[in-house]
């Protein structure tokens, strides 16, 4: 494989806009950090009114899926790609990685994004499964260019609308996938 240039560097003082979705799924922690993981990405996020799903991934680092440094292209129902790369992987309790390369026009703003599942295990052989995406938003593009009135702007007219309705329609179809396995 080509060597591979480095993601943007994530700046852990940086302003970020995040938002937090929770889902309840009735299978382990262990089953569910499978499914999230290696489970099929296309099946995972689905288009929603305003947002594109995803309809494929080509991997770009050889091995399966999960290992931290992973990388991969995901393929989006609109045509446009973004690149992921695993950050931090522990079986069972937490899977971060980084999104960037957004080639759609509506993502100029975004620098990168951090996703962020957790899982915790709950009675039962319950688990509540809380993802964080986080964007980082360039500076001189708008509306980073605004400063904190510009991240307020992308919490309220995108992250808190349309991105939020995405996030809730994935968790959805992840519990309705675990569920259905059980």
């Amino acid at each position: 494989m080509a060597e591979l240039a480095p993601p943007p560097p994530v700046d852990p003082a940086a302003p970020m806009i995040a938002r937090t979705e929770r889902v309840v799924v009735d299978r382990p922690a262990a089953a569910a950090f499978a499914y999230v993981v290696g489970g099929p990405l296309e099946a995972m996020i689905p288009q929603t009114r305003r947002l594109p799903g995803v309809t494929g991934v080509t991997p770009l680092t050889p091995g399966a899926w999960g290992a931290v440094g992973g990388r991969r292209h995901v393929h989006l129902s609109d045509g446009s790609q973004t690149t992921e790369q695993v950050l931090e992987a522990i079986p069972g309790e937490r899977f971060r990685y980084e999104v960037w390369d957004y080639s759609t026009a509506a993502a100029k703003p975004i620098a990168y994004a951090l996703g962020d599942f957790r899982f915790a295990a709950l009675d039962g052989g319950r688990t509540e499964i809380a993802w964080t995406y986080a964007f980082r938003l360039r500076g001189d593009v708008f509306p980073g260019s605004l400063g904190g009135l510009g991240r307020w702007l992308m919490q309220k007219r995108f992250v808190d609308g349309p991105y939020a309705e995405l996030m809730r329609a994935a968790l959805a179809a992840i519990k309705t996938a675990l569920e259905q396995d059980a």
